[in-house]
């Protein structure tokens, strides 16, 4: 947690007020960092710092723990820290916060829940996170680049549980129902997994396409043993 590197708990209530949570789906998040305050203190990216979801409403899972990807554009040199939350729709209660130590390459991290009942995410409830960043020379406590976005999670009926032929089938059946979390773990892992499958690495690119988020395509993935839970 930031208190344990002496970094205070960012106010983000006070600076980042929450929408109004829908009656039906999710609320649009930031996929990228915003302008209200330029990342003066972090160096200058090709690509920036992007969420992998869809941030169109339709941010929903299946999974009681979803996964989280995300395009991280800097190593550990760069970064003082790195902390991912997640928050209720109120953002009163945090259900799940961990500090994420990079790699010495940017690329490509998963963040996932932990399999603890008091983590899981509830049905039909809106939840909200939040990916912050403190660069290196940052004089601030306040994060100096910041990603939010909200995620619902869905009781889905299906036979997914069935062994498939088709290494694809989930992915198609959770991006044909809008669970884009899901779609976007399982895409990814295959994507890492068959590297000469052209039909995964077809289906890695039209992901891609549908988020607007081509270029991250050869983005290599961080090892996910880099992400130290917190409680």
């Amino acid at each position: 947690m930031l208190a344990a590197q002496g970094l205070e708990q960012p106010n983000l209530s006070a600076t980042s007020p929450p929408p109004k949570p829908p009656a039906t789906g999710t609320p649009k998040g930031n996929s990228t960092p915003g302008t209200t305050r330029p990342e003066a203190t972090c160096k200058q990216t090709n690509k920036p710092l992007t969420a992998l979801n869809a941030n169109d409403g339709n941010d929903f899972t299946a999974s009681p723990y979803p996964s989280f990807w995300f395009y991280v554009p800097y190593n550990q040199d760069d970064v003082k820290y790195t902390e991912f939350t997640l928050l209720d729709a109120q953002e009163r209660t945090t259900i799940y916060q961990t500090t994420v130590k990079l790699a010495a390459q940017s690329g490509l991290i998963k963040i996932t829940l932990p399999s603890e009942s008091k983590k899981m995410l509830q049905p039909n409830q809106n939840y909200r996170w939040y990916l912050m960043l403190n660069c290196q020379g940052s004089n601030s406590n306040e994060p100096d680049a910041v990603i939010d976005g909200w995620i619902q999670r869905k009781v889905i009926i299906s036979n997914l549980a069935h062994n498939h032929v088709d290494k694809l089938y989930k992915y198609i059946f959770y991006s044909k129902n809008n669970l884009w979390y899901d779609a976007v773990n399982d895409v990814v892992e295959l994507h890492f997994k068959y590297p000469s499958d052209l039909e995964i690495q077809a289906a890695w690119t039209n992901l891609l396409k549908q988020l607007d988020k081509e270029w991250v395509a050869p983005e290599q993935l961080i090892n996910t043993a880099s992400v130290l839970n917190q409680e």
